[in-house]
């Protein structure tokens, strides 16, 4: 199944006028991190590739006077958003940090435990 905002953005975002562009990083950005929020970080990576192709695209062509008060007004917003998805991955980095931490102290103790066991066997 085509994630709909994949779509958009092969479908529209290259060819859309520069105006456009900016609307449909903001919407992706959303969408990374409603998908940040359902633990889907898959699909938050493949977004992301996706969105800095675009912004790539985008800054390619340099801002010109008029357009920096909407740049800057939309960059603050996406800014905003990516501190959000920022605090979630941290978030999720420590939860597998810890997860990792436990199955180490796991190992180790199968590693007494079988050594104990062949000694005393």
């Amino acid at each position: 199944m085509t994630n709909p905002i994949v779509k958009l953005v092969s479908d529209k975002t290259r060819a859309a006028p520069r105006e456009q562009q900016l609307p449909v990083i903001l919407s992706i950005t959303k969408e990374m991190l409603e998908r940040a929020k359902k633990n889907n970080w898959e699909a938050v990576i493949d977004l992301e590739s996706q969105r800095t192709a675009l912004i790539a695209d985008f800054f390619a062509t340099p801002v010109s006077g008029r357009e920096v008060s909407a740049v800057a007004n939309y960059l603050n917003k996406i800014l905003e958003v990516d501190r959000q998805l920022i605090e979630l991955g941290d978030n999720e980095c420590q939860h597998l940090r810890e997860n990792l931490q436990k199955i180490n102290h796991s190992k180790r103790a199968m590693k007494v435990y079988t050594a104990a066991g062949i000694k005393s066997g």
